[in-house]
């Protein structure tokens, strides 16, 4: 296969490591650049910024200049901005978020090219809709404001879906909700399952323990995201004080969000990767409540880890064996959440049976692989 020139714009610099989203199209990126193509990646930076190299890429930042006050602004300026700095050459140009849909006119390179795709993690409309109505104190103006915001969003996503010659779409829930919200249809969506990034080296599970100070001897439950009203945090709370009756000793570590004090619960904030891997090798269980998720990037994460998982019935899991590799909860109950930890807390052997199959299964998602589904999908737009 002849190496494409292929340029990404990513949502957030490497150093972000609250956008694991973000992440993804970097460490993609740099799957691409190993196979031999010449990839670029676009991202928003102040001025002055530095950057973490990154293997196989090229990164060019893009100037926040000419924000104005209109919803969505900022993005706005980034998408016009990219799109002097982006190769004329190009092959393919892939959009990552609703920036994109400010993106001008890619220009005329070689006959159908560049290629403009479209990478959707979440359908942001959808997130939209799902994430306001959680907010305290919806008064008339914050109800102006949202269906304002709400406008400008549709208006940038749907640019975007429109221009792109394909779209990719982790799972066959965004694939529905693309057409439910864009008309977008379902021959025109090709399903790219995320990279899972690789376990880390952080030793034992009492190693991890004693780093998190742990006790070595108590059950450990793990919850890890970034946005805890959309993936079930309170839920995750609530089964776990239920729990702790049962189990006086047990402990509650929640990695990337923050939470008040209270007995057995060590929150962490956001953490790097280093810490977020002691979370996962010292957990026994990890529990994920989400009331939405496009992918789902945290519960796969625990299971390359080996770690079984307690998730909601709100995840996609495409492709797995919902009997033997991960429990399933149907409804958003924590009483619920707190019967299955209870069972897995009291069957070590449940426990590692399930943590193993989960592990088998997303073993499946790591970055080359994507990469190896990336061409494919590709490749006949450029024959």
């Amino acid at each position: 296969m002849a190496a494409w020139r292929i340029e990404f714009l990513a949502t957030a610099p490497v150093e972000e490591t609250s956008s694991g989203l973000s992440r993804v199209v970097w460490q993609l990126a740099s799957s691409l650049g190993a196979l031999g193509h010449r990839v670029r990646v676009l991202y928003p930076a102040e001025a002055g910024a530095s950057l973490t190299p990154v293997r196989d890429v090229e990164a060019v930042p893009v100037p926040f200049r000419g924000a104005g006050r209109r919803p969505f602004a900022r993005d706005i300026a980034i998408g016009r901005n990219a799109t002097g700095l982006l190769d004329p050459n190009a092959d393919i140009v892939v959009g990552n978020d609703e920036k994109a849909g400010a993106i001008g006119p890619l220009g005329a390179g070689r006959a159908g090219r560049p290629v403009f795709a479209m990478f959707v993690h979440d359908v942001a409309l959808h997130t939209f809709d799902t994430l306001r109505p959680l907010e305290p104190g919806r008064g008339l103006r914050q109800r102006l404001g949202n269906w304002v915001d709400r406008r400008a969003l549709a208006r940038l996503e749907g640019s975007a879906l429109d221009r792109a010659r394909v779209v990719f779409a982790g799972s066959e829930l965004n694939r529905r909700l693309l057409r439910q919200y864009y008309r977008v249809a379902s021959d025109r969506v090709t399903i790219l399952p995320l990279g899972v990034p690789d376990p880390l080296d952080v030793g034992s599970r009492e190693d991890a323990r004693r780093a998190l100070r742990i006790p070595l001897d108590v059950p450990v439950v793990a919850f890890l995201g970034r946005t805890p009203e959309r993936q079930g945090l309170p839920i995750a709370l609530d089964a776990f004080r239920r729990i702790r009756v049962l189990f006086p000793g047990a402990r509650c570590v929640v990695a990337g969000s923050s939470v008040p004090t209270e007995p057995g619960v060590l929150s962490l904030g956001p953490v790097d990767e280093t810490t977020k891997a002691r979370v996962l090798r010292a957990a026994d269980v990890f529990l994920f409540p989400t009331r939405y998720e496009g992918f789902g990037l945290a519960p796969r994460e625990a299971m390359r880890y080996g770690v079984p998982a307690v998730v909601s019935a709100h995840l996609p899991l495409d492709g797995i064996d919902t009997k033997s590799a991960v429990r399933v909860v149907p409804s958003d109950d924590p009483g619920a959440y707190a019967s299955e930890l209870a069972e897995l807390f009291a069957d070590p052997a449940l426990r590692r049976a399930i943590g193993e199959a989960g592990k088998r299964y997303a073993d499946d998602f790591s970055f080359d692989r994507m990469a190896d589904r990336f061409e494919t999908a590709i490749g006949p737009l450029l024959a």
